[in-house]
């Protein structure tokens, strides 16, 4: 079974370009427009990864991360924080890695892959 991965963004085309790198490298991938779509998607598939945006309409980025983490089932999921956004929100802890849009895929995978244990 492949490795699930989340993608949180309200870009269409960041979730196009995210959806197309994942699926090529063999992962099952699931998407989400802003944070309360995100944490329900969360809930129901149980995700190996999270890609996470973190300025979204509705429950933004910094706000579903600390419900995510709230969740005991959810809370040990890996994320990726992707995003055009400067600095990291102090709510999101430190060793939740940034990477900076436009997104690098050979980076991008790499980190995934890596974290995934995949």
């Amino acid at each position: 079974m492949s490795k699930k991965i989340l993608i949180i963004d309200d870009d269409p085309d960041i979730v196009s370009y995210l959806k197309d790198v994942f699926d090529e490298a063999g992962f099952t991938t699931f998407v989400a427009s802003n944070g309360v779509e995100g944490l329900e998607r969360a809930q129901v598939h149980r995700p190996d990864l999270i890609t996470l945006d973190m300025d979204m309409p509705g429950r933004g980025g910094t706000l579903f991360y600390v419900k995510l983490r709230q969740e005991p089932s959810l809370a040990e999921i890996p994320v990726i924080v992707i995003s055009g956004v400067g600095p990291r929100p102090p709510a999101i802890n430190k060793n939740v890695p940034v990477l900076s849009k436009p997104v690098d895929p050979q980076k991008t995978l790499a980190l995934a892959k890596e974290m995934m244990g995949a």
